[in-house]
């Protein structure tokens, strides 16, 4: 089975149908795994969630949709979780005023909106031959890193110092996805777009080009221990 991997949206509805339309995005057969921040900061932050909950109730567990801090500040704002006014307010200041306007344009409930992602989202997915998370991992046995690591960290991409099973991560932006071995010096193999490449084992693979911001929106495809990255026009 293909697997596509997209991460950091960020209201990008436009780039991701874009993209999948690319990359010929099966979603009768594929497996798609979303890293998180998929609704904050880009043009159309309703209708990427009404696309990521159309995809979710036709292609069931093989849409995996994992959490980042966007996500886990919308539902600290909307519903009754811990940090809830800290994290209002900063999510309020970094894209969640604008989602929150484009809901009621829509009439759609912040609140049910905000239950939703509690319930389909995930910190952490793993395979045989990679973890997903948002931000960062620091040891590859999952249950031993906390959650502001999966949804804030990012020293593994700033210091290439983690060497686990292959872990790929959203959330820090970059001009191109990047692969860090673990090593501790600046990674210099910045995989190509449109050409397939081994899956490494081990390391980390960065992936977060700035979709919202100015930049574009990446996809890892994986088949058969391969990979191989594509990216959005815009």
């Amino acid at each position: 089975m293909r697997t596509v991997i997209i991460s950091d949206i960020h209201g990008e509805s436009a780039a991701f149908q874009e993209l999948l339309e690319q990359i010929g995005f099966d979603r009768r057969e594929n497996q798609l795994i979303l890293l998180g921040d998929a609704l904050d900061g880009g043009a159309d932050a309703c209708g990427t969630y009404f696309k990521i909950r159309a995809l979710k109730e036709e292609m069931g567990e093989r849409l995996v949709y994992i959490r980042g801090e966007h996500e886990q500040m919308f539902m600290d704002a909307e519903l009754l979780t811990r940090g809830q006014l800290a994290n209002a307010f900063l999510w309020q200041q970094n894209g969640g005023k604008e989602t929150l306007a484009a809901l009621k344009r829509r009439k759609v409930s912040a609140g049910k909106t905000a239950a939703w992602l509690r319930d389909n989202t995930r910190l952490w997915y793993e395979e045989q031959d990679f973890i997903c998370v948002h931000g960062d991992i620091r040891d590859e046995v999952v249950w031993n890193n906390s959650q502001e690591t999966f949804l804030w960290g990012n020293e593994g991409v700033h210091s290439n110092n983690y060497a686990g099973k292959l872990a790929i991560v959203g959330h820090t932006e970059l001009e191109m996805p990047v692969y860090l071995d673990g090593s501790g010096t600046e990674s210099s193999f910045h995989p190509n777009y449109g050409t397939w490449f081994e899956l490494p084992g081990r390391g980390m693979i960065a992936m977060d080009t700035g979709c919202g911001y100015g930049g574009a929106l990446t996809a890892m495809l994986i088949e058969h221990g391969w990979m191989r990255f594509e990216r959005s026009a815009g």
